[in-house]
């Protein structure tokens, strides 16, 4: 009677809604959901076009993070979301979304802020279509051995919005070079990355990489060169600390939880849309805040002031990082002078001189 007891317990508490017991899918029907916040992207360049992935990360701000070498140093973008047929087939045809491009249908994105350490970016759309929804950011990063799965639209194949899976290797600091086309597009990234087994291609650059809850652990970036099965993903902590810097909050999951809350007034903060800044050249120095330059800083202010501070460290040391050092720890100086962050940005600066 105790044991039936006891299991009839069990049961009703996996069944109380709220507690934080977030179900595993199976992955046709995690597929299902997480391809409805993939996008595909197309940047234009000069004589054509380059290829990419990314995902929505909130609906009400229509934001997209993706990677800067996606996006580059254009100041707009095609995104598009999956289609599908009157019968409810997926569209997978790249062709059919490149079409869209010149017919006015694909939605123009605005790039908003890049930072090449980070190889992110985040763009706004001009609309989000009818069945599309933003991915909930992960708390964590995600550990070794966990089951991992991205969707990407890798130009090796005539299909768009594919997934495949694989395993975490391990998270840490990764140093690393991006590009190669010519020397002027080679760029250092210094970051938390997640090292997977999934296989990545030219085109998935950008996309999600995912847990079986549906949550985005990673921002996938690129392959490793001289190893199997080594593939670097941008780690989540580095999405989370970039959108802290740029003082965005987002909505997570229901929209019940901003990602970085505010506890001066997140209601505010919710309905505030994040400007169009300058281009920063991989400077992510954010806009002044008006209403606090010439005042006290927010708590808003001293967090994005010390993750800003937190990330120059990275590149304290080496030669070849000190241009990079000295640019982020001006730009904290010069965007949060009144800040703790900045007062000790500039003792640092002063030791490195």
């Amino acid at each position: 009677m105790r044991h039936l007891r006891s299991s009839v317990a069990l049961l009703t508490l996996l069944a109380i809604p709220g507690l934080g017991l977030a179900q595993e899918m199976d992955s046709k029907d995690l597929y299902k959901q997480v391809v409805k916040s993939a996008v595909f992207v197309v940047t234009p360049l000069k004589g054509g076009a380059a290829r990419g992935s990314g995902s929505l990360i909130d609906m009400d701000k229509k934001l997209v993070v993706t990677n800067y070498h996606v996006v580059d140093e254009a100041d707009f973008v095609f995104v598009q979301f999956p289609q599908f047929t009157k019968s409810g087939q997926m569209i997978t045809n790249p062709k059919h979304y490149m079409d869209n491009i010149p017919t006015g249908q694909a939605i123009k994105g605005k790039v908003l802020y890049r930072d090449k350490s980070r190889d992110l970016a985040f763009v706004e759309l001009a609309k989000v279509p009818a069945g599309a929804k933003a991915i909930p950011l992960a708390k964590d990063s995600p550990e070794s051995g966990e089951t991992v799965y991205n969707i990407g639209s890798p130009g090796a194949v005539e299909q768009l919005f594919g997934m495949t899976a694989g395993l975490v290797r391990t998270c840490g600091v990764e140093d690393h070079l991006v590009g190669g086309g010519t020397p002027d597009s080679v760029f250092r990234v210094r970051a938390k990355m997640v090292t997977a087994t999934n296989p990545t291609n030219p085109g998935d650059s950008g996309g999600p990489l995912f847990n079986k809850k549906g949550e985005q652990v990673a921002v996938t970036e690129s392959g490793h060169r001289s190893a199997q099965q080594v593939n670097l993903f941008v780690d989540v902590s580095e999405v989370r600390a970039f959108l802290t810097e740029k003082k965005i909050t987002i909505k997570e999951g229901d929209g019940s939880k901003p990602a970085v809350p505010d506890k001066k007034d997140p209601k505010k903060d919710d309905r505030k849309t994040p400007g169009t800044p300058p281009k920063d050249n991989g400077n992510t120095t954010p806009p002044k805040d008006k209403d606090t330059a010439a005042g006290e800083p927010t708590e808003a202010d001293e967090k994005a002031a010390a993750s800003m501070l937190s990330r120059a460290k990275l590149f304290a040391e080496g030669d070849e990082n000190r241009k990079t050092y000295i640019e982020k720890l001006n730009a904290i100086i010069k965007q949060f002078p009144a800040t703790k962050a900045a007062k000790d940005a500039k003792k640092l600066l002063d030791a490195a001189k």
